[in-house]
């Protein structure tokens, strides 16, 4: 249930771009993330800063979309918000002297402080280039493009990079309780 309510809203967008236009589409985007996050209230589920960001992006860049009626906002939202993400990463683990998903991770998953680290910067990194290709496509491709780019590029991409970030995480996986048991 909570990947399709996770996904739910730009599956919305895609549909309703299809079915009318984009600003249709970004009203139906604005709707649907709302709509999720008290969802995710009404069901008790964490509500992490990724919600959040994205909730007040989609708000605040689809209304300029609607109010202006140019869809160059809607298209950079995108990339505001991969760079938020960047930035939230890079100073939760400067600031903190601990890696942000280390945080939201560290309960279920132990492994030793590179590897936070290193996962860290690499999603540091794979976002930046996210929001990257995404001001490319949205400036120099068509809307259809675009769009495309936006539902399936990016889901298909930050897919992929999660695997491989589970790989790694595997990889490097130590066992607490074998942690406790050579301290004793």
């Amino acid at each position: 249930m909570l990947f399709v309510l996770e996904y739910l809203p730009i599956a919305l967008f895609f549909i309703f771009y299809l079915l009318g236009d984009i600003f249709l589409a970004t009203g139906v985007l604005m709707l649907g993330t709302v709509l999720q996050i008290i969802a995710l209230k009404f069901m008790r589920e964490v509500i992490t800063p990724r919600h959040w960001i994205i909730l007040w992006m989609v708000l605040i860049f689809g209304s300029i979309t609607l109010f202006l009626h140019d869809e160059w906002f809607i298209k950079i939202k995108v990339s505001v918000i991969y760079v938020a993400i960047a930035l939230f990463l890079l100073i939760g683990q400067q600031w903190k002297k601990r890696s942000p998903l280390q945080q939201f991770l560290g309960e279920e998953i132990n492994l030793p402080d590179f590897a936070w680290r290193r996962l860290t910067y690499a999603w540091v990194i794979f976002t930046l280039a996210l929001a990257a290709v995404n001001l490319y496509i949205a400036q120099y491709m068509s809307l259809d493009a675009w769009v495309n780019f936006k539902v399936f590029g990016t889901l298909g991409a930050t897919l992929v990079f999660t695997i491989f970030t589970g790989a790694y995480m595997f990889k490097h996986h130590t066992d607490r309780d074998k942690d406790a048991e050579e301290i004793e």
